[in-house]
Formats: C-alpha cells, structure tokens, sequence
C-alpha cells in the first residue's frame, strides 16, 4: 500500500494510505479515483467532535516513458479525524488523454507520480499551515486494462498525425487555401478542416476536404499509379502496391463528393460515412509522411 505523509510540527502529521485505484466514466471525459484513508495524528480518535479541515491540491505527472505533466487533481476539502477516514482524490481525463497514457506505456504499468500540497484551514499560530509530499501511484497493466475496459464505448480512437507546424521552405507556413502546395503542414491544415466540418455536421464538405488531403499526400511522396496497381492480381501485389491500392480505393470514394455525375449524383453521405473517410484519410498521411 502507498503512503505519504504530512508533518506540522509540533502540531503532528497527516497520513494517507492509498487503495485501488477505480475509474468512473463519462461522456468523453472520465474520473480517475484514488481512494485514500486520512488520519489526523493529534485528534483524538474517541472524540467525534475532534476534527480539523485541510485544503487537498496538486498535480499528477506520468513518470514513464518520460517524466511529463498530466493533470491537475480536484481541489478538495477534507475532514479530518483521529482514525483513518475514506476520502478521494479525483484526477478528470479525457479521452484524448486516456487514449496518450495507453499509447504512452508500452506494455509495461502506468506509473503516476502525485505531487500533493496539503493546507491546514485553521491551523494554531505557531504552526506553518502548509506541507508538501509526493509520492508514485502504481497501475498495474492487468488492471490499466480493466479501468479501459470500463470506460468502453464511452472512449473513441484518436488517430495522431505528426506534423510541422510549419514548412521550413515556406513562409508564412501555408493554410488551408484554395491552392495546395506539395507540404506537409498544409495537408494537416486540410485535415484539421476536415474535422471542423464533421464536427458541424457538414458531411459531403468533410469527405471532399479528405480528397484534398489525399491529393497533397501525391505530391509529397511517390506512390504506385492506379494502373500500376490494379493491372496486377490482388494476391500478387507487394506491400506497397496494397497501401496503393487502398489509397486509390480511398480516393475513389471521395471523388464522388467532389463530382456530380450519373454514377455519383445519386449518392448520399452520413456522419459514419464522414467519420470512416476522414479516420482512414489521416491513417493513410501518418503513413505515407511518417512510415
């Protein structure tokens, strides 16, 4: 069990002792639970009008692989008394972040580190009221496993895609313009525009954005023509010519929102539809730019 501990002398300490740690979901943001039993060391555990209220705040920071900032803890405030009382202390997550310390751990534990600030609210005058400990918050991987597993539908699949923010051959660093350049940036700023559609609910604009993404990712790296590609039996093709050929299958379905004809004309575009172009639109950039 974890513990850390308070001193203000000659007042006497507080103790925390640390449980299991629970996760409770939301909708895209997510409470992450670390029960704890406090214990005042100078209140008289017989008396129960012996009490004392402290102010609870600090800052959560994951330790592995590197040593980086996460989250700030609830502020709270915490009744003390002379026998160990259940309280928690909450960290919010969302998504995004849940889905970073996954990615970030590899297969090993997440491993947080608490930095607590524990405040005495009516300490006596000779007594400094504040007192600092930090101390690790091991999540075993077997367990990481369950607390996602709880979040379940509630957590969606977040695709990062690596990008400059700039080009270093261009100035000032392209937006999302009528024209494209071959640049990397300027396909995220595409990208980015594409999401702003589907999150307004605009889905044929937002599939005919991923077309203009996908054209960029033509001028920035090479890739097999479509009759290079489709000339060749499915089962024969080389790794390369795969990633083509979905690429080409990709840009194929977005044509159809940037071009009426007999075919097309009749097509119609849902949020799932929108949702499915534009998450494979930014898988295929991370691996043409990144692979």
């Amino acid at each position: 069990m974890t513990t850390a501990s308070f001193r203000y002398l000659p007042l006497g300490q507080i103790h925390l002792s640390f449980g299991e740690v629970q996760l409770t979901p939301g909708v895209a943001n997510h409470r992450l639970i670390i029960p704890a039993q406090v214990t005042g060391t100078w209140l008289d555990a017989k008396a129960p009008e012996s009490n004392a209220q402290v102010l609870c705040v600090g800052t959560v920071w994951l330790e592995r692989p590197s040593f980086r900032w996460v989250e700030g803890l609830e502020p709270q405030v915490v009744t003390l008394r002379g026998y160990p009382a259940a309280e928690e202390l909450v960290v919010s997550l969302t998504d995004d972040q849940l889905i970073s310390l996954e990615s970030a751990r590899g297969q090993d534990d997440i491993v947080l580190r608490l930095k607590l600030q524990v405040t005495l609210l009516s300490p006596p005058g000779d007594v400094h009221p504040v007192a600092h400990d930090e101390l690790p918050v091991r999540i075993p991987r077997g367990r990481w496993l369950e607390l996602l597993d709880q979040a379940g539908t509630e957590v969606g699949v977040l695709l990062r895609v690596p990008s400059p923010l700039t080009d270093s051959a261009l100035t000032p660093p392209p937006a999302a313009s009528d024209k494209d350049a071959a640049s990397l940036s300027q396909a995220a700023a595409r990208l980015r525009q594409a999401r702003a559609e589907l999150r307004d609910q605009q889905w044929e604009h937002c599939v005919a954005t991923c077309r203009r993404v996908l054209e960029n990712i033509s001028r920035l790296v090479s890739i097999p023509s479509a009759k290079q590609v489709f000339s060749v039996p499915a089962d024969s093709r080389t790794q390369d010519q795969r990633w083509a050929a979905v690429y080409w299958d990709v840009k194929g379905m977005t044509h159809a929102a940037h071009h009426d004809d007999g075919t097309t004309e009749s097509f119609s575009w849902s949020r799932a539809d929108a949702e499915a172009i534009l998450a494979t639109t930014a898988g295929l950039l991370g691996r043409y730019t990144q692979g």
